[in-house]
């Protein structure tokens, strides 16, 4: 047992290079799932919480991660109807990507026994064809987003929360990788009054991209930045929607790859439509086929340099497995491999159990550094909070470690991947300068 596992931060300043301000603020507020240990204890979690929930409130929660239990199975929405009766309850995975939601709830989404998925989503069924409430991809969001949406002002407060929480870990540069169409006005009000911790560069989704540069003439500022647009080629690996090159060892039905969310098409429109605007592109990709897909279509696609200041081209999100085949390219595309070690610690049982003999694809840190992928450079460290907590020390322990901290060195996953502690703090590190 290596017994040296609490990382200090150095001195001087941080990236949070994948953050999403708004919802970390918000979920600071939510009943949190994420110390859950069994389904029969967020069963009761839930059950407390419902009584003190008045409509047209709804039982929101974040955090559920049932890849984390003995018994991996999730919530039924007749047990969520047993904890949390006609009031609308919907928990959101950890990873956002998927809900476990009641009948109350499923109505308001709109959805009901006959309803088909929606496009690029899944609405889970039991074997009698009727929707169990565990919902995935586009059909959570929907249920997600059918409660009950915050005012502006209690946006505000969010915004200003999750902005004082991310620089209390010492970070001076946030990057938002999912940015609303308000939170750049917002952004800039709270730097005209000096309230503004930190500097923000925003990534809304490709669908509003242009709406947003339009009038983002009247917010910028030199510390409040649009910095691109960002869209999703995959889902994850707990929801198991990660988009991957071998089969899932336990895969949904129909889907034993995963879910691709973009085609080849859809990505050159993409890294068209940014190089148009001189913005930079960050593409969520955590599956290897994924990552694939986004490196052929920048091989194809890419031309002279854009993006401004410090700002790539194009950046991949997560990169959680990638092949051996494809780890050079990162360095000889000039593409930023944006990720977030700490999801490692959190997805350690997930990739045990569906991906036994691919564990050496890991995060391939080490491969990446050696391919002229360096930390700071094009190797960038983030947490994606509120996915996980934004304390940079978790994923300095993954990079360094590649486990837990209460596990064993024998524990660890793919530990010739790991990277050094000043490897790792670098990653953290803003260029020079402009940062980025």
């Amino acid at each position: 047992m290596t017994t040296h596992d609490t990382f200090t931060t150095p001195p001087g300043p941080l990236r949070e290079a994948h953050a999403h301000i708004a919802a970390h603020g918000r979920a600071m507020g939510m009943l949190d799932l994420s110390d859950c240990p069994s389904r029969g204890a967020l069963l009761e979690r839930v059950s407390m919480a419902a009584p003190h929930t008045r409509p047209p409130a709804w039982v929101l929660g974040v955090g559920l991660r049932p890849q984390g239990w003995d018994d991996p199975r999730w919530p039924t929405r007749d047990e969520l109807d047993g904890a949390a009766g006609a009031t609308p309850c919907c928990l959101l995975s950890f990873d956002y990507h998927a809900v476990a939601a009641n009948s109350a709830a499923l109505r308001a989404s709109g959805f009901d026994d006959d309803s088909p998925d929606p496009a690029g989503g899944v609405i889970c069924r039991d074997s009698a064809g009727r929707p169990n409430g565990h919902l995935l991809e586009r059909a959570a969001k929907i249920a997600w987003e059918a409660a009950p949406e915050p005012t502006p002002a209690q946006w505000k407060d969010h915004v200003r929360r999750a902005l004082a929480d991310l620089a209390s870990h010492g970070f001076t540069q946030v990057h938002d990788l999912l940015s609303q169409d308000w939170l750049g006005p917002m952004v800039a009000e709270l730097d005209d009054a000096g309230e503004l911790p930190v500097e923000v560069w925003l990534y809304p989704p490709m669908d509003r991209l242009e709406a947003v540069h339009a009038g983002s003439g009247a917010w910028r500022r030199d510390r409040v930045r649009l910095a691109g647009g960002k869209c999703f080629a995959d889902g994850t690996l707990n929801s198991k929607t990660a988009w991957t090159l071998h089969p899932f060892a336990n895969p949904m039905p129909d889907h034993p790859r995963g879910v691709p969310l973009l085609s080849a098409g859809d990505l050159a429109q993409a890294i068209a439509r940014t190089r148009a605007l001189g913005l930079g592109l960050a593409v969520h990709a955590i599956g290897d086929a994924a990552v694939r897909a986004v490196l052929d279509s920048w091989e194809v696609a890419r031309g002279p340099a854009w993006g401004g200041a410090g700002v790539p081209p194009l950046r991949i999100e997560h990169c959680e497995l990638i092949d051996a085949a494809d780890v050079a390219r990162f360095a000889a595309l000039g593409v930023v491999c944006s990720v977030q070690p700490c999801h490692l610690l959190a997805d350690i049982e997930v990739l045990g159990r569906e991906f036994p003999q691919r564990l050496h694809r890991v995060l391939p840190l080490r491969e990446l550094a050696a391919a002229g992928c360096l930390p700071g450079e094009l190797m960038w460290f983030g947490s994606d909070v509120p996915i996980v907590r934004p304390h940079p020390a978790d994923s300095v322990l993954a990079a360094v470690r590649r486990r837990r901290a209460a596990m064993s060195d024998d524990q660890a996953i793919s530990p010739s991947q790991a990277l050094s502690e000043g490897e790792s703090w670098r990653a953290f590190r803003p260029a020079r300068g402009r940062a980025g």
